[in-house]
């Protein structure tokens, strides 16, 4: 048999095996495992480079394969490797193969059988439940957490006062990466609503809440460092953290979020630096923290001198008077407040409140990343603020909202869930025998978007077996209640949704 390399790569193998099993042989080329089949040619077979150690090795796995199929290094109907090459690749027992496989099944990744192997789902095949899903194929979003959509409202002014001559001349230029100033002192009076004192000597204009996160880490943090987070957190900052080479502890959590204790207790065992929360409305759990949990919090964060990261994203639902846990560690804390939900992600403005000591390294991120935000949209925000439109929609949202939850609680108001008032999303806990993953997963298949607990966890554990359903970005009640029915008849049906796996 003769193999035709170029010199190079064939320099480059560590190790030929003859697999007369497989009918190939394998070999390595800078650690991506291929095989020559006899009478074929090159093919690369899948290998993890990238795994999460973090978690439980098999759950990592299956969320490499979630990963690099939505990457499309694994396409649909592609062969998976064998079990036992596999195991052999990465280094695994068999069995930690095999549940990893189970698990990607699961959640509708891939599909084997005997005789033929395992092969990456297709996703246009028929799997849907006839009984409960008509003909329709439009996806119900009830998993992205979008901003409400408020009709009735003439836009066009504020279009056409940006747009005047001396106006638009002067969002055309380069302008300093904290933002103009005139923007930064609307932005400071937006936030003083929310319990927080900032002056905008302090406010930087940032394109989003995620850019404003990933300017706290480029700037306040270095890669390595050790950031706590709850154990279920928003899967935004875990994709922040991961690609700046951030490590994240996770914290045990409570009906209130994070548990005091085990954070101090993580304080104590590793050298943490920072936290991530969202106290006044935790994504995805609906949670809210007491004012005796923030100060709770706050005492840790000063006793060990964490920075904090403040996400108050959905700040604009403040019914209840709650204030930021900034105000309780006013140099420790960077306090985000996005316009996404509350006006037009689109847009893309955020108002970030930076203490003094981190003004430099925050405004450098800034410049480093974007420069600086849009100007012509934080001109659009600055004159909804001042023209009173941004309350008007905000006053609209917050009825659809409270509408909804009267509704998600009359539908399923024989399952445990939770979303305190006005939270545009709550959190299902299903029934004993579902899988959360399985449960997304046979929700898409008739076609209903949630977002099961896999996304959002941290830790070594396995999740708890829940869902986020998300009121807000759907695009009226007629069809949230569509949705809700159908996730009813689902958990309703269980009995007849076996796992159809073998090995």
């Amino acid at each position: 048999m003769t193999i035709n390399l170029q010199a190079s790569l064939a320099t480059k193998i560590v190790k030929m095996l003859i697999n007369p099993y497989y009918n190939c042989i394998y070999g390595r080329v800078n650690r991506t495992l291929f095989v020559i089949q006899y009478k074929g040619e090159w093919k690369f077979m899948w290998n993890p480079k990238i795994i999460d150690t973090d978690k439980v090795l098999y759950i990592a796995i299956a969320d490499a394969i979630e990963r690099d199929i939505r990457l499309g290094i694994l396409k649909q109907n592609e062969k998976m490797p064998p079990q036992r090459s596999l195991a052999k690749t990465i280094g695994v027992n068999l069995t930690t193969i095999t549940r990893a496989y189970k698990e990607a099944e699961k959640r509708g990744l891939i599909t084997g059988t005997i005789g033929r192997g395992t092969y990456v789902s297709d996703d246009k095949k028929d799997r849907i439940l006839p009984e409960i899903l008509g003909s329709e194929d439009e996806i119900i979003e009830l998993g992205l957490v979008g901003s409400i959509k408020i009709e009735g409202y003439d836009l066009s002014k504020q279009l056409k006062a940006v747009a005047k001559g001396h106006v638009l001349d002067s969002l055309l230029d380069y302008v300093p990466s904290q933002g103009i100033r005139r923007h930064r002192e609307v932005a400071a009076g937006w936030i003083k609503q929310y319990g927080l004192n900032a002056d905008c000597e302090h406010i930087v204009i940032c394109a989003g809440a995620m850019h404003a996160i990933n300017c706290c880490l480029l700037g306040l943090f270095d890669p390595g460092d050790r950031i706590a987070v709850d154990m279920l957190t928003f899967t935004g900052f875990k994709n922040a953290a991961q690609l700046n080479r951030m490590k994240l502890e996770p914290i045990v959590m409570d009906s209130e979020g994070m548990v005091p204790e085990h954070l101090e207790e993580q304080c104590k065992k590793h050298q943490i630096k920072g936290i991530y929360l969202m106290p006044n409305l935790q994504n995805p759990t609906a949670t809210e923290m007491s004012k005796k949990r923030k100060r709770e919090i706050a005492d840790i964060i000063l006793k060990y001198g964490l920075i904090l990261i403040e996400d108050d994203i959905y700040n604009f639902m403040n019914v209840t008077n709650k204030t930021a846990l900034s105000t309780l560690v006013p140099d420790n804390g960077v306090y985000i407040c996005s316009i996404s939900k509350s006006l037009f992600p689109g847009l893309r403005i955020a108002f970030a409140s930076v203490p003094q000591r981190f003004l430099y390294k925050f405004n450098q991120a800034v410049t480093n990343t974007v420069w600086m935000a849009p100007t012509i949209s934080s001109e659009l925000v600055t004159q909804f603020i001042e023209s009173g439109t941004a309350a008007e929609m905000i006053n609209q949202k917050k009825l659809v909202i409270e509408n909804r939850i009267q509704l998600a609680k009359t539908v399923l108001r024989d399952y445990s869930f939770q979303a305190i008032e006005g939270s545009p999303f709550l959190w299902l806990n299903l029934p004993e025998g579902w899988n959360c993953a399985e449960f997304e997963n046979t929700a898409l298949m008739n076609h209903v978007r949630v977002i099961s607990a896999y996304k959002f966890y941290v830790g070594t554990q396995l999740p708890p077996n829940a869902v986020r359903v998300s009121l807000g970005s759907v695009e009226n009640d007629e069809q949230m209640q569509k949705g809700l029915h159908i996730l009813l008849r689902i958990l309703k049906q269980y009995p007849i949704l076996a796992s159809s796996f073998l090995i």
